[in-house]
């Protein structure tokens, strides 16, 4: 049974990745991997997460309510031909390697009840079971009512830097991370269209706090600054309602990863 604090782990490289999944694709994804780690369906086994109709819903109050079932099943048929980029390092020759995975090995769904079955491949079960310093955590509450695919992505790529406050990211591997390489050429609409609605609604319906600014080099817009605070370090003094910071707590720069 889904709950308001599901929590999803995911290892800072699959974060950090290059990929573009529609909005269920992403629900999916995410409320699978959430129930994966609850459910213990990890490594050393790769077991079905089942997800239901029901649960759905309840997980992710903005989806539309008419044929769940089929958005579902749509969104597994094409989440099955979805992959993940990410680069690593090779540790015998300490060079940086291009990686292509799967998101999932089958696409299945089971009439009676309505459900589907989610069965990620081992390489993604890999980077959401392990347990180690680069990994990335967040309750899926946070996420559940964005109804922009950029908005949740640009959730993950900030909330890892929740306790330092700030992040900056160059527009050219933003584009790449977020595969808008070919849309929203002009740099005035990527930011109208994808930064401002999705720092909209991580201000509105998540636990951080976001504001950014643009940097250039010449003229050009060459990278955004991201101030991030998380909300529950502010408190509120005077009957004004002003806020003001909690200073963070100490984070150890390396375990948010960039590639």
């Amino acid at each position: 049974m889904a709950t308001a604090n599901e929590l999803v782990v995911k290892s800072n490289k699959i974060i950090e990745a290059s990929y573009r999944l529609t909005l269920n694709e992403q629900r999916i994804i995410l409320f699978a991997i959430s129930r994966a780690r609850e459910e213990d369906k990890c490594l050393p086994k790769i077991e079905p997460v089942t997800i239901s109709t029901e649960a759905f819903v309840k997980q992710f109050p903005s989806v539309a309510k008419q044929h769940v079932y089929k958005q579902l099943k749509d969104a597994m048929d094409s989440l099955y031909k979805r992959r993940c980029h990410y680069v690593d390092i090779n540790d015998t020759t300490k060079r940086r390697r291009n990686n292509k995975i799967r998101w999932v090995t089958k696409s299945r769904s089971v009439d009676i009840p309505d459900c589907i079955q989610v069965i990620f491949s081992k390489k993604i079960v890999e980077n959401i079971a392990r347990v180690e310093r680069k990994f990335t955590k967040y309750s899926l509450e946070n996420i559940s009512r964005m109804t922009s695919v950029h908005a949740i992505r640009m959730y993950q790529l900030l909330v890892q830097y929740k306790g330092i406050g700030r992040r900056e990211i160059t527009l050219e591997w933003l584009r790449n991370a977020l595969q808008l390489e070919d849309t929203h050429k002009l740099t005035a609409d990527f930011t109208k269209k994808v930064l401002d609605i999705a720092v909209s609604q991580i201000n509105k319906h998540s636990n951080l706090s976001v504001n950014y600014t643009s940097k250039k080099t010449g003229r050009a817009i060459t990278s955004f600054i991201f101030k991030i605070k998380d909300k529950s370090t502010l408190k509120k003094i005077g009957a004004g309602g002003q806020t003001a910071p909690i200073p963070f707590e100490d984070f150890a720069a390396e375990n948010a990863v960039a590639f």
